[in-house]
């Protein structure tokens, strides 16, 4: 067997429990103090979504996601599940109305 069948094999296991959707998003991770850091959006699932940052920085682990969109924006509270670089893999829940002070919606 070849290397490339051999890794090709050995792929990781898919754990999404539905279909990841790559897009290009702007977005923002946002603090509990209001930080905000922004972040672009490069998939999401109906669980979680996968955001880039464009400079390393400390992020805390539970935060909130807001992405904007062309007819508004939406946001969401995250945990952080994995970290590779860049690249953060998010877990999302509920969902809210931007409007929201992040303090009111995040305590």
């Amino acid at each position: 067997m070849s290397d490339v069948e051999d890794a090709f094999l050995k792929r990781p296991v898919e754990r999404r429990s539905s279909h990841r959707r790559a897009c290009l998003l702007r977005g923002e991770l946002v603090t509990q103090d209001g930080r905000a850091v922004p972040v672009a959006v490069l998939d999401l699932t109906a669980e979680g979504a996968r955001v880039a940052l464009k400079h390393a920085t400390l992020v805390p682990t539970v935060l909130t996601l807001r992405i904007d969109l062309v007819d508004g924006a939406v946001c969401y509270t995250a945990e952080m599940l994995w970290r590779s670089g860049l690249d953060i893999g998010l877990a999302l829940s509920d969902r809210r109305d931007p409007a929201l002070p992040v303090r009111q919606a995040l305590g």
